[in-house]
């Protein structure tokens, strides 16, 4: 742009010049110096002090010939474009103070102003489309930071389940070895005894191998009641989802399930499970219905999760904690949330398996 009008307002006045059959060598000279400081200002190296040195010409070439006071125009965009306003006004001090008797004065400060305001407007369209340019950019990099949070949050909760499981692994083996190992290995030592002493006593042999049975009935029920004090009490995967819903006595849920659970990460299904309590408890709150369909369902790819009720639904909605609660929960793992409360209350919910490929393609 800068071009284009540095380039009309020289042309304009080489024709003027050319028209008049009226230009002298200095002229010449003094123009042709003018264009060269403004392309090496344009292309190489754009300062405010070029932009002096173009008005001290102006200012000499003037005082050889009014004509060039359309220069000035130059001037009063480069200044205008760096903010020095006051340079602006300088220039048109020197084109008031040369022209004051001329009748080029009015018309080339119309010019003047016309340039001045032009370079305004370009200046702070440039302002704009710059911070446009940085808003973008801090987008984009908190965009890349929330993903690597995101990265560092699933790999930490990895490695607290990996943690948990090596020490649950842990717990069990040392359960096992304080209630049976010290039992077993004196049944053995005791069974090891009355196998060398059979042939020499068989009475007393005997009565070491019936001990060793009972010892053993023991042992037998030590593990089971080691085991079911190993085993935890509150329902898991994918029975605690279906305690909730026996437990929900606001209004029947049919409850469908479809697929291989087993291959459910465990921190999905409580994360399943975290947002069809919140569903219910809004349903139960808000949605006056009187049915409610729960449908999950678990395949090689992906998890989805449908909840929908027969309620009123609500024509504005407006994301409260619970909703934005879930959203974020399931943005945590890279999945999807669509909530609908057109007719009734909707929430679609889709997890991807890891490694399966499914939203890659849109999260880049």
């Amino acid at each position: 742009m800068n071009y284009i009008v540095k380039a009309a307002i020289i042309l304009y006045l080489s024709l003027v010049l050319i028209i008049d059959h009226d230009i002298t060598y200095q002229q010449f000279l003094i123009l042709l110096v003018i264009i060269a400081v403004n392309i090496f200002k344009e292309r190489y190296y754009d300062s405010v002090y070029l932009t002096i040195v173009t008005l001290l010409l102006t200012f000499a070439a003037v005082t050889v010939d009014f004509r060039f006071s359309i220069l000035f125009a130059l001037c009063s965009y480069d200044f205008i474009l760096k903010r020095k306003y006051i340079g602006c006004g300088v220039t048109a001090m020197c084109m008031t103070v040369l022209l004051r008797s001329s009748d080029l004065l009015f018309t080339n400060l119309l010019i003047v102003l016309f340039c001045s305001l032009l370079a305004y407007v370009i200046y702070k369209r440039k302002e704009e489309r710059d911070s446009f340019k940085q808003t973008v950019d801090n987008e984009r990099r908190l965009r890349y930071e929330l993903e690597d949070t995101k990265a560092k949050l699933l790999h930490s909760s990895k490695e607290v389940a990996n943690i948990a499981e090596v020490r649950e692994r842990n717990r069990i083996a040392q359960e096992i070895h304080d209630t049976l190992g010290h039992s077993m290995a004196g049944i053995l030592f005791q069974l090891q005894a009355a196998y060398k002493l059979h042939p020499r006593n068989q009475e007393k042999s005997l009565v070491m191998v019936q001990n060793s049975i009972e010892g053993l009935a023991n042992s037998v029920e030590l593990l089971r009641n080691t085991v079911h004090n190993i085993k935890p009490k509150q329902s898991l995967g994918i029975e605690y989802i279906k305690s909730i819903i026996n437990n929900f006595s606001f209004c029947p849920v049919d409850l469908r399930l479809n697929g291989d659970f087993n291959t459910i990460p465990a921190s999905h299904l409580e994360l399943l499970s975290t947002n069809i309590k919140e569903a219910l408890t809004n349903a139960s709150r808000y949605s006056r219905a009187t049915n409610m369909d729960v449908k999950i369902e678990a395949n090689e790819q992906y998890t989805r999760m449908y909840i929908k009720d027969n309620g009123v639904g609500c024509k504005t909605m407006k994301e409260g904690l619970g909703l934005s609660g879930m959203r974020e929960r399931v943005r945590n793992v890279g999945g999807s949330l669509s909530i609908s409360a057109n007719d009734g209350f909707l929430i679609v919910c889709l997890i991807p398996k890891e490694g399966s490929g499914i939203f890659e393609s849109s999260n880049r």
